[in-house]
């Protein structure tokens, strides 16, 4: 009887182990294809389309809040990875200092992918207050490095007319693009933020 009751508690851990290793493996092996279409989508409206946008007194970072949500579906070292692919090919396109935008946009993935390993995933909250913070730092770092490439800007005028603006910005369009982006990767998702029940 005790050996009978043994078994069926070890058939359960396997089929509980078997299910968790189902969520934090990639189901389609289309996946990486769709992150690159993706990130492609997401360089072509940055370098075309963004910079002619002005809303609120700023330009939105679309490529950026994609980055954030992948990293929040898949973990930090995906995040890191699309972040830095991201952020150089922008670079490319727009003509500028290599290796900026990449470097911010890696830091914006990694860490927005390890906070997400420990928030609500039923929540809203978490990715429009992720994309918030990452915008704000990202922005401030960003005008850092332009002051020590000697592009003087006063400190006011930065934060007030740039990386606010920004911030709102882009916390305002999280939603729907997280939307639109767990529509497009399926069911390809991990543990934690928009998880499948």
């Amino acid at each position: 009887m005790a050996g009978l009751a043994k078994k069926k508690r070890l058939k359960i851990l396997h089929r509980n182990e078997g299910s968790s290793m189902h969520v934090t493996t990639q189901d389609s092996p289309y996946f990486p294809f769709k992150v690159f279409l993706l990130v492609i989508g997401a360089v072509v409206v940055q370098t075309s389309v963004a910079p002619y946008l002005t809303v609120l007194g700023a330009k939105p970072d679309v490529a950026m809040v994609i980055v954030i949500c992948l990293a929040m579906m898949r973990g930090p070292i995906w995040g890191a990875t699309v972040g830095f692919a991201t952020g150089l090919l922008i670079d490319i396109a727009l003509f500028q200092t290599l290796g900026i935008t990449s470097f911010l946009f890696t830091l914006a993935g990694y860490f927005s992918g390890r906070y997400a390993e420990g928030v609500d995933p039923d929540s809203w909250f978490p990715p429009v207050f992720t994309v918030f913070v990452c915008t704000a730092v990202v922005q401030v770092l960003h005008a850092m490095i332009m002051f020590l490439l000697g592009v003087e800007a006063a400190v006011g005028f930065v934060l007030l007319r740039i990386v606010l603006p920004t911030a709102i910005l882009n916390a305002l369009l999280a939603a729907p693009i997280f939307v639109v982006s767990r529509w497009l990767l399926g069911g390809e998702k991990r543990t934690g933020l928009f998880s499948e029940q």
